[in-house]
C-alpha cells in the first residue's frame, strides 16, 4: 500500500498525540501543521530543535509541507549548529525554548486553530529529514530521508513488534532528534495507533510518573544507560505496557533484573541512522536478532549489506552481522570496534558490555592502548568503588584473560550523550585528561 495512502492518515478523529496534559486528534495535528507551514520563514533547511515532541512533529511535518528539509543535528549546541551551517547555509533554527543563538531563530508553539484540518499533500518520496551520526566514531555523517523512508520502516517495525492496533502511550527519554527517538516516538505514531507523549522525562522517578499518568497503558522507549538507573529504583511500575532499549545491547543479566523491577521483559531494537531499525529481539529469549520481514542481510567476505523495503538502495552496514539458517542474525560487532590480541578477536562493544554489566560498577569503557609501553594492549576507565582485582576476577568469568585489561583508570563520571553514547570528542578528552600512555 502507497504511505500517501495509508488510512490512519485521513482518520481525523483518532488520537494522535498528548500535548501539555491534552488529549489531541489528527485532525488537530493537521490544523497544527497547517496553520505553522504558513508561518514558516522561506529557508531551503530548517534545525529543528524543538525539545517538546508534539513541537518537533508539526515543525517537522510543516517544513515537508514547504518543500524545506529537517536537520537534525546530534546536539543543539551553537558550535555544532555553527560547524553544520557551512555545508547548509540560509539554515533556520526552529526551536520552542527562546535561547540565545547567533543564528536566524523561529519560535515554534502550537497554534492551535480549534477547527481540525486534513493531512496536506507531501511529495513522500523527496528528501525531508537530513540526521547526523552521534559522531562517536568521528564527525558526524549526513543521513538523508524521505516521509516514505520512515513511513514503510514504522509499518515494518510495528508488525514486528506486534503492535498494531494497540493504543498506547509512547513515553520516550530519548531525544527526537537521534534517529532511535524519531522514529520510535514520532513516526511510529504517525503510521500507526500508537500515541505520541509529548514529554521526554529523564530522571527515574519522573519516568515513573510520566508512565503511571499517561492517558493509556505505556510504552517505555529508552536506552540501556537510563535502564540501568531504572533497576536501582524501588517501588511499582503501574500502567507500564512494555519496554523497548535500543543505542547499545543489553546482557541477559540486565535484561532479567530489567524484568524483575519494572515488571516487563525488555525488547530491543536494531539499526543505524544510515538503516533506521530493521531487527529486533527479546533479549531472555535469544541472543539472535530477527529482521524485520522483507529485510535481507548479505554477508560478504569483508563486508555486510543491508536489503530492506523502505531503503532505495542496500546500505554497507558499520557492524559485522552474521546470518543465520533461519534468517536470524547475530552482531559480532562493529567494524571499527574489533580488536585481535594473541590471535583471538573480539569486539569493544562486547567488552564494554560486559565491563558494566559488573555489578558495583556504575559505567566504564574499553579501550585499545595506542601508543606507549603499553601500545597494542586492552585498558578501561571506570565509574566504580570497587579495586582493580575485584573487577579483573569479574571479567575473567567471561573474557579470555587476553581481553581483560591490564590498566585500568578510575574516573568520577563519563560525559555521555542524551542516548547514552560516548562522542569521540568527549572520549579523546577525558583520554587526554587522564594523561599517561593512554
Amino acid at each position: 500500500m502507497p504511505i500517501k495512502s495509508h488510512p490512519l492518515l485521513s482518520s481525523n478523529d483518532q488520537p494522535f498525540a498528548v500535548h501539555d496534559g491534552r488529549l489531541l486528534s489528527r485532525g488537530e495535528l493537521w490544523a497544527d501543521v497547517r496553520a505553522l507551514a504558513e508561518k514558516l520563514p522561506d529557508r531551503p533547511y530548517v534545525f529543528n530543535l524543538c525539545e517538546n515532541r508534539y513541537l518537533f512533529c508539526i515543525c517537522l511535518l510543516a517544513a515537508a509541507t514547504r518543500g524545506q528539509i529537517c536537520l537534525l543535528p546530534p546536539s543543539g549546541r551553537p558550535a555544532v549548529i555553527a560547524d553544520i551551517l557551512k555545508d547548509y547555509p540560509r539554515a533556520l533554527v526552529a526551536c520552542d525554548k527562546f535561547q540565545a543563538y547567533d543564528f536566524d531563530t523561529v519560535h515554534i508553539a502550537a497554534p492551535r486553530t480549534g477547527n481540525p484540518a486534513s493531512a496536506p499533500e507531501y511529495d513522500w518520496a523527496k528528501p525531508s529529514v537530513i540526521a547526523f551520526t552521534s559522531g562517536s566514531t568521528g564527525k558526524p555523517k549526513p543521513c538523508v530521508h524521505s516521509l516514505e523512508t520512515f513511513g514503510i520502516s514504522a509499518g515494518m517495525a510495528v508488525r514486528a513488534l506486534d503492535l498494531t492496533n494497540r493504543r498506547l502511550s509512547m513515553v520516550s527519554t530519548t531525544p527526537q532528534q537521534h534517529m532511535y527517538g524519531l522514529e520510535t516516538s514520532v513516526f511510529w505514531p504517525l503510521f500507526s495507533e500508537l500515541v505520541l507523549y509529548d514529554e521526554r522525562p529523564f530522571f527515574p522517578e519522573d519516568i515513573r510518573l510520566c508512565i503511571a499518568g499517561a492517558p493509556y497503558p505505556a510504552l517505555l522507549l529508552t536506552t540501556p544507560t537510563h535502564l540501568r538507573t531504572l533497576v536501582k529504583t524501588e517501588g511499582r511500575w503501574p500502567n507500564l505496557a512494555g519496554v523497548i532499549s535500543a543505542t547499545d545491547t543489553l546482557s541477559e543479566r540486565a535484561a532479567r533484573e530489567i524484568a524483575a523491577i519494572l515488571g516487563q521483559s525488555p525488547r530491543e531494537i536494531y539499526g543505524s541512522t544510515e538503516t533506521l531499525s530493521f531487527a529486533c529481539r527479546d533479549t531472555l529469549r535469544t541472543a539472535l536478532w530477527q529482521p524485520y520481514a522483507g529485510v535481507k542481510i548479505i554477508r560478504s567476505a569483508d563486508r555486510t549489506l543491508l536489503e530492506s523495503p523502505h531503503l532505495p538502495s542496500p546500505v554497507r552496514l558499520q557492524d559485522t552481522l552474521e546470518p543465520q539458517a533461519d534468517g536470524r542474525f547475530d552482531v559480532l560487532g562493529r567494524n571499527a570496534d574489533m580488536v585481535k590480541i594473541g590471535g583471538k578477536r573480539t569486539s569493544l562493544s562486547e567488552l564494554n558490555k560486559r565491563l558494566t554489566d559488573i555489578e558495583g560498577v556504575e559505567d566504564g569503557f574499553c579501550l585499545l592502548q595506542t601508543t606507549g609501553k603499553n601500545a597494542g594492549r586492552l585498558a578501561a576507565v571506570v565509574v566504580s568503588h570497587l579495586d582493580k582485582p575485584s573487577i579483573r576476577k569479574r571479567l575473567l568469568v567471561h573474557l579470555d584473560e587476553v581481553f581483560v585489561p591490564k590498566t585500568i583508570y578510575f574516573v568520577e563520571a563519563i560525559e555521555r550523550c542524551a542516548t547514552g553514547k560516548l562522542s569521540l570528542a568527549a572520549r579523546e578528552k577525558l583520554l587526554a585528561e587522564l594523561g599517561g600512555d593512554v
